[in-house]
């Protein structure tokens, strides 16, 4: 059985919620690091999991597991293992919003992927409203909007790409 997707009309909040959390980090992280808000919540007028995605941006991921716990004392739980020496993942649920935090090294492709893909969509609201229609035609079933979600993103990811340069 799949499970439904829930998606919600955009908020304004989820700014003021970034920027709460993004304070609360900043001041656990022993060394600086650049925060920014990504996905969808980060889009104005943009439909969403009510999820903030949060990437965090460190000379080093090494270095970073070494301090990584402090996370866990606001409430984040660390996903997968640290096999995959390109990314960290974190979640976090409580009352009000759940965030994500994705950290990568600096230099990773992933950085300025994420960035272009948010300010890509903020200039062409032709492709964020198609990406909304997209996101509520599959959202009743997991998989596809899983699979959907995905093709489209690889393409906004190629034009944004090419816009960004």
């Amino acid at each position: 059985m799949n499970k439904n997707i829930e998606i919600v009309p955009y908020r304004t909040s989820w700014e003021d919620d970034f920027q709460s959390e993004k304070k609360a980090i900043d001041l656990l992280l022993p060394e600086k690091a650049a925060i920014y808000h990504i996905g969808s919540t980060s889009i104005p007028n943009m439909f969403a999991m009510p999820i903030i995605d949060l990437m965090i941006v460190v000379k080093c991921l090494k270095k970073f597991d070494e301090y990584s716990d402090v996370l866990k004392t606001i409430g984040y739980e660390q996903l997968g293992d640290q096999s995959n020496q390109d990314r960290r993942f974190f979640i976090k649920c409580d009352d009000n919003c759940s965030f994500h935090i994705q950290v990568y090294a600096k230099g990773n492709a992933a950085v300025e992927r994420n960035i272009a893909f948010r300010e890509y969509m903020i200039a062409h609201t032709d492709q964020a409203m198609e990406y909304i229609k997209l996101k509520k035609e599959l959202a009743e079933n997991k998989s596809e909007y899983k699979r959907g979600r995905k093709e489209f993103l690889d393409e906004i990811d190629r034009k944004a790409s090419r816009w960004k340069k």
